[in-house]
Parts: structure tokens; C-alpha cells; sequence
């Protein structure tokens, strides 16, 4: 997934916006590009698998490790969509960078399950 994120990250500047791809497990991987620099992650569902997701569970998991998991936001967008975001400010969207490691892709992955 670091190299989807890596080649996300590249689409994300080169186009000067969102560039996302959904997962096999149906989740979406999304970077976003900040207009002060770095960017912004997510990784969720879109509106229909939405439902999946226990925002009890996660707030609940997330708070009983906040050293871990306490970088990835919640978010609920106004359709529905359901995603774990961490903002990126020193983040290079050159698509040669990973932005984020295995490890903290995972906790995300992990948060939502």
C-alpha cells in the first residue's frame, strides 16, 4: 500500500488534486495536496460501504492508544463517506517519497476494521 500511496501522492501534485484508488478490501486510499504544502491522507470507505464502520468502535479503539492511532482523524463527510485522515504538512508529494510507513498505514487499516 506505501506504493500506492507513493504513486497516489504523485497524481495528487502533478493534477493539484485528490487522487484516489479503492483497495481489494474495499476500503479507498485518498491524498489530497494542502495549499500551504504536504497533504493530506485518508483511508476509508466511500458511502456505501460506509456502514461497515462503528465510529463508537473506532473513537473507542483510538483512545485506548492514542500514541498509535491518535494521528488518524475521523471524518464523516456530508455523503456518507467514512474515513480515518492525518494530516501531512511536511509532506513531499514528489511520488519518490513514502509519505507514510507500513506501520501506520496498518493502525489506520486496523482502526477501521
Amino acid at each position: 500500500m506505501e506504493e500506492l500511496l507513493m504513486h497516489l501522492a504523485g497524481t495528487a501534485r502533478r493534477e493539484g488534486g485528490v487522487a484516489s484508488q479503492q483497495l481489494d478490501n474495499g476500503m479507498e486510499l485518498l491524498v489530497y495536496p494542502l495549499e500551504e504544502g504536504g497533504a493530506l491522507v485518508g483511508l476509508g470507505y466511500e458511502r456505501d460501504g460506509a456502514g461497515q464502520v462503528r465510529a463508537e468502535q473506532v473513537l473507542r479503539r483510538r483512545a485506548q492508544d492514542m500514541a498509535r492511532l491518535g494521528a488518524w482523524l475521523p471524518a464523516l463527510f456530508a455523503d456518507g463517506s467514512w474515513y480515518l485522515l492525518r494530516r501531512l504538512p511536511n509532506a513531499s508529494l514528489d511520488g519518490a517519497t513514502p509519505l507514510l510507513s507500513h506501520d501506520e498505514l496498518a493502525a489506520a487499516e486496523e482502526l477501521l476494521q
